[in-house]
């Protein structure tokens, strides 16, 4: 009970005594009132104890249910709570204590608390005591106290004496709250933190590193780790404005490898390769520490002559390159002896962006490669005049197709293991009027952006088509031949209007069409694509993803599309021995996805050999035979389905 007011009003008792002797039977009458009253006096007397007796039984059943809930709360409290007398030994425990300590009550009732704590704060402990008992205010420290298992614990102490104690003999209450856990996760918490910042410290440097490697990687060539296009106009840039503002001028030379084809041609692309790096080791050779040279792409160099305007300074410096370059090139022990077209520009006051500067040696380059092998020629106005030929080649392949100047010629796809067929591929070729016969790169890209690709694909598809009949293959064939036609499509829809005659002209037996796409068409989904995918099926069209592993199709894509193989562009079977696991890797997924996978570009032994290795089983490329027109691979079929 909590509240300090009397526990029986006399007032109060007195009027229910009365109460209740009214309503119990009459009073006997004696002689005189005297008795009567002495006997009422009675009665109330015995109905006030009566009264008295149930507010003490009804305060004591108060009592002790409190008693019960106090007790409860103390033995069950997450706080440990100790008891002590005056003399600081333990009269009570909870729960928590026990814990706190390691020791049941049985052991901690009647010792002294303070051996419970730390050495080191058992001065400030009886010290806090005996203030307590002095002055009776609640006193809050943080101490340590001994764990039985002898491990110190950090607390926060609570002490307090407990209302009610006799002053002669106080009772304390001690509370006290387990601080380790906060600390050791706090320790926790910093250790993690330094592991973080070292992490992030470790991953920020590792990021610097990468940066720095893609920021070069941005700016090289990867073949000749000379800077490439990029860099070398951000130094023209640069090279502009300080002609501009000192009038320091200066002189741009492009350079060409002549007949640079005929060495990949012959020699294979590896073999190109192994010039390119050793040109550009050449051509730092005769430069000055403060010039720039650069690749631009392919067999094309640049040279940035700072502070020369002189062409009799130009003049030796290519002298000095045609000196260097008279030193046969070695490549896989064959010397080949390497001549370089170049055209000058000496950059003067007019020149204001680096485009116009590439432009004109460009055109320079140009005129110089026309002149022959090994020319040498300066940029002069006239020269723009030539871009008009540009024009000229939009004009002439405009009417290709109605001049009948466009022809299909045929590579073999053949076994990897014997060189036996299993189908053709058909390229799109140009015989030009005045520059003769065209490769495909040369004028797919501007048939494209002339919007006249999609004609020409419909047309090489209905020529192999027609061509496919006149062909002398085995109809009895175990399987059927492959015949791959590229379409230039951006999308789905596009490789459905090209083939559409298909579905009312199915080829001869044994041949099937392939279309081959590139990945774009993967990468640029459209709403019809499921539409178009049935149309394609209906047709029996099956498609090809040419050039793989260098676009940007995710391997999710292959599973939207009704493919039947994969080819291994050129460029990684050109450096095999730096993509081998790159490829065995595209092997693997083709061959999980029910997908013939095929190597371009095969030019070696070697390489067929490693290819085979690595799982493959189908290739095209020099090795077995370059593109034929069509009655040269019709001989061959005629002798035999088998290439060397």
């Amino acid at each position: 009970m909590t509240d300090s007011k009397p526990l029986f009003d006399p007032q109060d008792l007195r009027e229910k005594a009365e109460h209740q002797v009214r309503l119990a039977s009459p009073l006997p009458l004696w002689d005189g009132w005297p008795g009567a009253d002495l006997t009422y006096e009675l009665q109330v007397y015995h109905a006030e104890l009566a009264a008295q007796n149930e507010e003490l039984q009804f305060t004591a059943v108060e009592l002790e249910r409190e008693r019960r809930l106090y007790h409860t709360l103390y033995e069950h409290a997450p706080t440990a709570y100790f008891t002590l007398d005056e003399h600081a030994y333990i009269q009570g425990v909870n729960q928590a204590g026990e814990q706190l300590l390691g020791f049941d009550r049985s052991h901690l009732l009647a010792r002294r608390f303070l051996q419970f704590i730390g050495p080191g704060h058992r001065a400030e402990f009886s010290c806090l005591m005996e203030t307590l008992l002095h002055t009776g205010v609640a006193i809050s420290e943080r101490f340590s106290v001994t764990h039985r298992s002898d491990e110190q614990l950090e607390v926060q102490l609570q002490a307090l004496t407990l209302p009610g104690s006799p002053q002669d003999q106080p009772a304390f209450l001690l509370s006290l709250m387990n601080l380790t856990p906060l600390f050791e996760a706090q320790e926790a918490l910093h250790a993690l933190n330094a592991t973080l910042k070292d992490r992030v410290l470790e991953s920020t440097q590792h990021l610097h590193v990468l940066a720095d490697q893609f920021r070069h990687q941005a700016r090289h060539d990867a073949l000749t780790a000379l800077p490439n296009r990029v860099a070398f106009e951000e130094c023209l840039v640069l090279a502009l404005e300080e002609l501009h503002a000192q009038g320091e001028a200066f002189t741009v030379l492009f350079c060409d490898v002549d007949r640079f084809k005929r060495i990949n041609d012959t020699l294979g692309h590896p073999a190109g390769d192994q010039v390119l790096q050793e040109l550009a080791r050449r051509l730092h050779s005769v430069i000055r520490p403060t010039d720039h040279v650069a690749r631009l792409g392919g067999d094309e160099f640049a040279v940035l002559l700072h502070g020369v305007a002189d062409q009799t300074v130009v003049s030796r410096v290519v002298a000095r390159l045609e000196e260097a370059l008279e030193v046969p090139f070695v490549v896989s022990g064959q010397e080949l002896f390497i001549q370089v077209g170049t055209g000058v520009l000496l950059v003067t006051a007019e020149y204001h962006s680096s485009e116009n500067i590439l432009r004109d040696v460009d055109l320079a380059l140009y005129q110089a490669k026309r002149g022959g092998p090994a020319g040498t020629r300066l940029f002069e106005p006239f020269m723009r005049d030539e871009f008009r030929g540009q024009l000229e080649l939009e004009a002439y392949l405009r009417h290709a197709l109605e001049r009948n100047e466009l022809m299909v010629h045929y590579q073999p796809i053949v076994a990897l293991q014997g060189g036996h067929l299993l189908g053709v591929e058909a390229l799109i070729r140009w015989q030009h009027p005045q520059r003769g016969l065209l490769p495909a790169e040369t004028f797919v890209p501007l048939a494209e952006e002339l919007g006249l690709i999609g004609q020409f694909d419909e047309w090489v598809l209905q020529t192999a088509m027609q061509q496919l009949a006149q062909w002398p293959v085995d109809c009895s064939l175990n399987s059927s031949l492959w015949l791959n036609v590229n379409v230039s499509a951006a999308h789905l829809g596009q490789v459905a209007a090209v083939t559409a005659p298909l579905s009312e002209a199915p080829l001869p037996a044994p041949w099937q069409v392939l279309i081959e796409i590139t990945e774009r068409v993967l990468t640029h989904p459209a709403d019809t694509d499921a539409d178009t995918l049935q149309i394609l099926q209906g047709a029996g069209v099956e498609l090809v993803l040419d050039d793989f592993g260098i676009g940007e199709s995710s391997l999710s894509s292959l599973h939207r599309f009704p493919l039947r193989m994969l080819k291994i562009d050129r460029s990684f079977v050109a450096t095999l021995d730096q993509n081998r696991e790159l490829v065995r890797t595209i092997a693997v997924i083709g061959h999980s996805l029910g997908l013939t996978v095929v190597a371009e570009g095969i030019e070696t032994e070697a390489q067929r050999a490693q290819l085979i290795e690595l799982g493959l089983t189908a290739g095209q490329g020099y090795l077995f035979a370059r593109p034929l027109p069509a009655n040269q691979l019709g001989a061959h079929l005629h002798s035999t389905l088998k290439f060397p």
